[in-house]
């Protein structure tokens, strides 16, 4: 049996897959709920490197990935390939190369400084040469362009039809670090904002990363009613809601019992009180000031104000891209969203 992992660097925490490369099949998933490095967004990761040291955070992301294997019960001698995905910041600290030329965009400072442009071509690397313990394993390293654009949203251009489709096009990572393309004709113009954690359920009161027993959705059928993950992270029905009244109609409608809200679900909920009209940005009109999703799990006002600030950071991110295209975000025919 040929066994490969798919890794995932998100900004927010790391995402691991064990592959049967014989059958495709993912045989074992684990995720963490929060990044090695110190910080809740890819600037407070690239100035821990920089202040602090690019070796030690190098360290600290291969140790936590060998620890995430061996809670897996991951034997490293059996792994042949591993493909990482990330935006160009993880993937250099995880790679260990100097990430100072990310740091600066001004290519005045880079060379009054002698700051080398280090090169983000697509390659394959031993997992020796990258530090990981005990494996005999190819890498493979998707390339990066510039400091704006990962892996992240190179993967859902190619895997959708954005580069072929011949209308206006936007596509966006919806993440902490949120990586965004414009097509306009033959031009493609890129750029991220860093949007903060909270579109992947961090910064929220009762927020968490996508796992079981996190509410993802709220839906309008049988009346407002939550989703959340199950044990194979397929949402299930859990709660009929009313809104106004912080109250629940009937009975649970699965056994998943509910743990917190993730990004997607911090987005439905923002979504259906604006629905109901018991959101009028900036506030909740309950009488506790606060919308309930479960028996002790929340959304508040202050969680209203956190998911705004990474609305809005996107939204300018979009208006900026617009901008540079000459062209006003009513033009754009076609989104792709991923996250």
């Amino acid at each position: 049996m040929s066994m490969g992992i798919a890794f995932d660097i998100g900004t927010s925490g790391f995402r691991v897959q064990l592959v049967d490369l014989d059958t495709k099949k993912v045989l074992r998933t684990a995720i963490t709920l929060r990044h090695p490095l110190p910080g809740a967004n890819v600037m407070d990761h690239l100035n821990f490197a920089i202040k602090v040291s690019e070796d030690i955070a190098h360290k600290l992301m291969i140790d936590a990935f060998e620890r995430i294997l061996n809670q897996m019960n991951i034997d490293p001698k059996t792994i042949e390939k591993i493909a990482i995905c990330g935006n160009p910041i993880q993937l250099s600290l995880f790679e260990g190369i100097s990430i100072k030329d990310l740091a600066y965009a001004d290519p005045k400072y880079l060379e009054a400084e002698k700051i080398k442009i280090q090169s983000r071509n697509a390659k394959v690397v031993s997992s020796q040469e990258v530090g990981i313990k005990g494996m005999d394993a190819d890498i493979y390293i998707p390339p990066a362009i510039k400091h704006e654009i990962g892996a992240d949203a190179l993967a859902m251009m190619l895997k959708s039809n954005f580069l072929d489709n011949k209308e206006i096009s936007l596509v966006t990572d919806y993440g902490t670090n949120a990586e965004m393309a414009l097509k306009v004709g033959d031009k493609i113009f890129t750029g991220s904002a860093a949007s903060g954690p909270a579109l992947e359920g961090q910064e929220v009161s009762c927020g968490m990363l996508a796992s079981p027993g996190a509410i993802s959705d709220i839906v309008l059928e049988f009346g407002w009613h939550t989703l959340a993950l199950d044990e194979n992270m397929m949402p299930q029905s859990v709660r009929i809601l009313d809104l106004w009244k912080e109250e629940f109609r009937g009975k649970k409608l699965s056994n998943v019992q509910p743990i917190g809200v993730t990004g997607t679900g911090v987005i439905s909920v923002i979504y259906a009180g604006l629905e109901t009209g018991v959101i009028e940005l900036p506030y909740i009109y309950t009488k506790t000031r606060r919308l309930r999703l479960d028996e002790n799990i929340y959304f508040t006002e202050d969680d209203l104000k956190e998911a705004g600030k990474a609305i809005g950071a996107i939204r300018a991110g979009h208006l900026t891209l617009a901008q540079e295209a000459g062209i006003k975000l009513e033009d754009v025919k076609t989104m792709y969203m991923c996250g």
